[in-house]
C-alpha cells in the first residue's frame, strides 16, 4: 500500500533533517553512525549497516540494531548485496562520491506476519539518504586537511551560512559548527557579552546547553576575562606560558583548565565600533592545536560573526520579527527542496485543499438536553366516586385498549340493582293480573310503572359497568406502584394510572438560535444512550417550536423528533446524546462559517452605527 501524501511529506522533511544533522559531524565514523540511526528511524527497520566497497565485494564496516555483531566484518559480493530481496524486507543503496562507489547503505526488517515489505517509495528515500551520506563523508574528508587553495571556498561558505539567517540562536549555532571546518578543537563555544558578564549561548555539536552547570559557568568566566583583553588571545601551551597575558590567565584559571583538561585555547573577542558583543572560545586537550593559518581563518569567522550578531540583534527589535524570520526560514527551506519534491508538496497541498472544499457531508447540530417521552399517552380516570376494590395492572405492564385496569367496590350498587329487578318483576306481575281481570286502567298504570323501573335498572346497570375502569388506549403502564390504590377512595374524575404508547417515542430537545435555521421537518436525528453506547438510533424531526424556550443572550428553540421503538430499548425519561443531520457542508465551510458570521454581524453593526 503506497504511503499517503501526508506521510510522504513527513518522510521528506525527516530526510532533510537527518541530512542536515550529518553535516554537523566532521568525523567519518560519526557521519556513518548518525546515518544508520536515522535510517532505522526513517524506515522503521530493525537494523541498518554500512558496507565499504572493496574491489568486487563489500565489507560490513559498521552496523546498528539487531544482528550487528554477526554483520560486522561480513563480506558480500556486489550483486548479492544490491539484489532485490524477495520478501521486500531488505534493501540497499550505493554511496557514491564522484564516479566511485565508496560503500552501500543497507536496512532490514524482521520477517513477521504483520510486517509489510519495502516499496518503491522506500527505495527512493533510501537512495536520497545515501546521497546525503556521500556528501557528508566528502565534507568530512575535506575538513581533515584544508589546503591553502581551499581557504577562499571555506571563507565563502562561512559568509553564506552565517548570513543566511537573522535568528540569533541559529547564527550562534552555525558559527561554532562552521568553526570546526577551520580548526580542529575539542570544544568550541560562543558567548554574548551583556551587562558586564558573558553568557555561553552555543556549543559546537550540542543542540541545547545547561548554562547553570559548573562546566558552563567556568567556561563563561574564562570567556569573560578573555573578552576583556580586547584582542585575539592564544594560549598555545598551558604548561609553558609565553606572554604576560598568558601568565596572568594561568594564574587565575590554571586549576579550572586542569580540571577541564585544556592544553591550549584560542579566544577571539567579538567587538566593533559600538563595543564588545561577545567572544568565540576554542579549546583542545593537546597543546598548540591551531596553526597560524587556522587562527587567521577563525579570525575571519569572528569578524563575520560580529556583523551577523549585530544584524540579528537589530532585527529582533523589529515588530513581528519572529513571525517574519519564521516565514523567511520556511521559504528558504522550501526553496532548498528539489523541484520534484516541491511539485509533490504542491500536489499534496492542492489535493488537501480540494478535499477540504469539495468533499461534503451532513453538518451535525448538537441537541441540547434531549429527553424521551411517550409518543401518545392517556390517563385512566374514574367517572364515578368510589373505593378501589382491586387493581389489575402493574408498572411497566403492557395492556390493550378496553382491558380492565381496576374495579371499584360494588356493594351498594348490587343491592340497588337487585331491588330494582324485584320491583320490575312485581310491576310486570301486577300488569298481567290486571289484564286477566280486564282492568284496563290498572293494566296501563302497572305497565308504565314497570317501564319506569326498567329505565332506572338500565341506569343502575350502566353505573355498575362504570365500576370497572378500563384502558382508553393500548400501551404501557407508566404510573409507579398503581397497586397501592387498593382501599383508597377515588373521586369522580381523579386519575388512577397513566398509560403511554412506547412503540414510538418522541424526543424533546433544544437547539441554539444560530442553528435553528438549518433544521427542517424530516431531518435525520442520530442519538446514543448510556445504556447502549454501541448502538445508534435513528429518528426524524417532526416539528419545530415557534417561540424560544428562554430569553437572554443565548436563546434556544424547542424541537421534537420521533423515534421508532419496536424492541422497547428506549424508555421515557431517558437522557440521550443526539445530533441533527442538516444540509451537507465541506470542512472548509465549517471552519469559515463562524468567522464569516461574526464578520458579517460586526460589519452590519458598524454600518448601522455610522
Amino acid at each position: 500500500m503506497p504511503p499517503s501524501p501526508n506521510a510522504e511529506i513527513v518522510r521528506l522533511r525527516r530526510i532533510r533533517q537527518i541530512s542536515v544533522a550529518l553535516f554537523e559531524n566532521l568525523d567519518q565514523t560519526a557521519v556513518v553512525s548518525a546515518a544508520l540511526d536515522g535510517a532505522i528511524e526513517l524506515f522503521t527497520a530493525d537494523g541498518a549497516s554500512f558496507w565499504a566497497a572493496d574491489d568486487e565485494s563489500f565489507a560490513c564496516q559498521l552496523a546498528h540494531g539487531e544482528g550487528r555483531e554477526a554483520l560486522t566484518g561480513t563480506r558480500l559480493p556486489r550483486e548479492v548485496l544490491l539484489s532485490t530481496d524477495a520478501s521486500g524486507l531488505v534493501m540497499a543503496a550505493l554511496v557514491t562520491i564522484g564516479d566511485a562507489d565508496v560503500g552501500a547503505l543497507r536496512v532490514a526488517r524482521s520477517l513477521l506476519p504483520d510486517i509489510a515489505g519495502y516499496g518503491p517509495s522506500d527505495r527512493e528515500a533510501l537512495v536520497e539518504l545515501a546521497e546525503s551520506v556521500a556528501a557528508a563523508l566528502y565534507a568530512a574528508v575535506q575538513a581533515d586537511d584544508i589546503e591553502p587553495q581551499q581557504n577562499l571556498a571555506l571563507v565563502l561558505e562561512m559568509s553564506r551560512e552565517i548570513g543566511s539567517s537573522l535568528d540569533l540562536d541559529r547564527v550562534l549555532r552555525t558559527v561554532v559548527n562552521l568553526a570546526a571546518k577551520a580548526a580542529d578543537f575539542d570544544r568550541g563555544a560562543v558567548a554574548l557579552y551583556e551587562d558586564g558578564k558573558c553568557d555561553v549561548r552555543a556549543v559546537a555539536g550540542v543542540d541545547t546547553i545547561d548554562a547553570e552547570s559548573p562546566e558552563m559557568q567556568d567556561l563563561a568566566v574564562r570567556a569573560g576575562w578573555a573578552a576583556g583583553v580586547g584582542h585575539r588571545f592564544y594560549l598555545s601551551d598551558r604548561t609553558e606560558p609565553r606572554t604576560d597575558a598568558e601568565r596572568i590567565f594561568l594564574q587565575i584559571f590554571s586549576q579550572d583548565l586542569e580540571t577541564a583538561k585544556v592544553g591550549s585555547g584560542l579566544y577571539l573577542p567579538l567587538s566593533d565600533e559600538e563595543g564588545a558583543v561577545g567572544i568565540l572560545v576554542f579549546e583542545a586537550e593537546r597543546t598548540d592545536f591551531a596553526t597560524e593559518e587556522q587562527q587567521e581563518l577563525v579570525t575571519i569567522l569572528a569578524n563575520q560573526t560580529t556583523v551577523a550578531i549585530r544584524n540579528a540583534q537589530l532585527y529582533a527589535r523589529v515588530p513581528m520579527a519572529d513571525a517574519l524570520s519564521a516565514l523567511s526560514i520556511k521559504r528558504r527551506q522550501f526553496m532548498e527542496i528539489p523541484r520534484r519534491k516541491r511539485r509533490l508538496f504542491a500536489a499534496a497541498a492542492g489535493l488537501a485543499l480540494a478535499m477540504l472544499s469539495l468533499i461534503r457531508w451532513p453538518f451535525r447540530v448538537a441537541a441540547l438536553v434531549p429527553t424521551f417521552r411517550p409518543g401518545r399517552q392517556a390517563e385512566v380516570r374514574s367517572i364515578i366516586p368510589g373505593v378501589v376494590e382491586e387493581v389489575f395492572i402493574r408498572e411497566g405492564m403492557a395492556i390493550e385498549r378496553g382491558a380492565p385496569v381496576a374495579r371499584l367496590r360494588e356493594t351498594e350498587s348490587r343491592a340497588e340493582r337487585i331491588a330494582l329487578e324485584a320491583a320490575v318483576a312485581a310491576a310486570d306481575q301486577a300488569s298481567a293480573l290486571a289484564a286477566s281481570r280486564q282492568e284496563a286502567a290498572e293494566e296501563r298504570l302497572q305497565r308504565r310503572r314497570a317501564e319506569s323501573l326498567r329505565q332506572e335498572l338500565a341506569i343502575e346497570t350502566e353505573r355498575w359497568h362504570l365500576l370497572t375502569l378500563r384502558a382508553p388506549i393500548s400501551g404501557i403502564v407508566l404510573t409507579a406502584r398503581p397497586e397501592e390504590w387498593v382501599g383508597a377512595s377515588l373521586e369522580a374524575g381523579e386519575t388512577l394510572a397513566l398509560l403511554g404508547r412506547t412503540d414510538s417515542l418522541e424526543l424533546d430537545f433544544a437547539v441554539d438560535q444560530r442553528e435553528i435555521d438549518r433544521i427542517i421537518p424530516g431531518a435525520e436525528v442520530r442519538l446514543r444512550i448510556d445504556a447502549l453506547p454501541q448502538r445508534t438510533f435513528l429518528g426524524k424531526v417532526s416539528r419545530l417550536g415557534a417561540a424560544a424556550l428562554n430569553s437572554g443572550p443565548e436563546p434556544t428553540f424547542p424541537v421534537v423528533a420521533v423515534f421508532a421503538n419496536d424492541d422497547g430499548a428506549l424508555k421515557p425519561g431517558m437522557l440521550a446524546q443526539a445530533r441533527v443531520l442538516t444540509a451537507p457542508m465541506s470542512v472548509l465551510g465549517r471552519l469559515l462559517r463562524t468567522p464569516v458570521e461574526v464578520l458579517r454581524l460586526f460589519w452590519w453593526r458598524a454600518w448601522s452605527w455610522s
